[in-house]
């Protein structure tokens, strides 16, 4: 038998398509990710993906593999999770953002938990839209305007962008004014590169920062802002415990609002389950008491 870690690897990086996906998701380096590859491609004597640069594609052998191992992980899960579970408890599994988790899901599912203990929640972070048919994924968060075929997409809260600073950041900035903004530090979300731009002309505002710093994750912009490397922006319901303790702000009235939300999704023939349905209500709730 080949090594298990390896198998895990390969199938992460077959369904990722990247070695940094994959190694995002288990939690690993992309150097791991692709050594466990190669010492697989040893042990099998086989070609499993070809590279063209940074790029890896599966070859016809990988591609037949790839499902079959997919199969198998998924069965070895599955009897695990039979084995674990007590009678009367119900898992589910959910992905999401990782900011979304850290600053909004995790915060509250010490509630949810003490409320429905018989369901158990298991959350794992990623950027990519899940493929429900292939990962073993319940429901996820996703952004956007809510129109995903077969999907149930449950509306949770709108996308409000407010620029966020240190706290006492304000006050230095004129109270507010976005114009003192142009001649600050502006941290970027890589992903997500027109948000201060639209912020900017949301703000009535033209010319460019005095500088910028970007980040590939939310996160990291996060961790700037907090060590007052400069300016971030982010959605208004994450800073709200920040604000509450005193340690950041908002920084300006400016509030960017793009028509688009985050959303529960599952998929359409899975929305008779009552874990789900329930971990469904449970967010909408929390979602508009956080409005409230």
């Amino acid at each position: 038998m080949p090594p298990l870690n390896a198998l895990k690897a390969f199938e992460a990086v077959a369904r990722h398509g990247t070695l940094a996906r994959a190694a995002e998701e288990l939690l690993v380096t992309p150097t791991a990710v692709g050594r466990h590859v190669r010492n697989l491609e040893d042990v099998l004597q086989i070609a499993l993906f070809e590279r063209d640069g940074g790029a890896l594609r599966l070859t016809v052998p990988g591609r037949r593999y790839a499902g079959t191992v997919a199969r198998a992980l998924g069965e070895i899960a599955d009897a695990t999770d039979a084995l674990r579970d007590s009678p009367g408890r119900t898992r589910i599994a959910v992905r999401a953002y990782t900011t979304f988790l850290v600053r909004w899901l995790i915060p509250r599912l010490a509630s949810f938990q003490a409320r429905y203990p018989e369901i158990e929640v298991t959350l794992s972070s990623g950027h990519d839209p899940v493929d429900f048919n292939r990962e073993r994924v319940d429901a996820a968060i996703r952004y956007g305007r809510g129109i995903w075929p077969g999907l149930v997409a449950v509306q949770l809260f709108e996308d409000e962008l407010v620029a966020f600073g240190p706290l006492g950041s304000r006050a230095r900035l004129e109270h507010g004014a976005p114009a003192a903004l142009l001649g600050e530090t502006l941290i970027i979300h890589q992903r997500r590169p027109r948000d201060w731009a639209d912020w900017l002309a949301a703000a009535d505002m033209t010319g460019s920062p005095a500088r910028t710093i970007a980040f590939d994750d939310l996160a990291l912009v996060w961790q700037a802002v907090t060590d007052g490397l400069g300016i971030g922006l982010t959605q208004r319901r994450y800073l709200a415990a920040e604000v509450k303790a005193g340690r950041l702000e908002e920084v300006s009235d400016v509030v960017l609002r793009r028509g688009t939300s985050y959303y529960l999704t599952y998929p359409a023939d899975t929305a008779a389950r009552p874990a789900l349905r329930t971990f469904a209500q449970w967010m909408q709730e929390e979602a508009g008491a956080t409005k409230a």
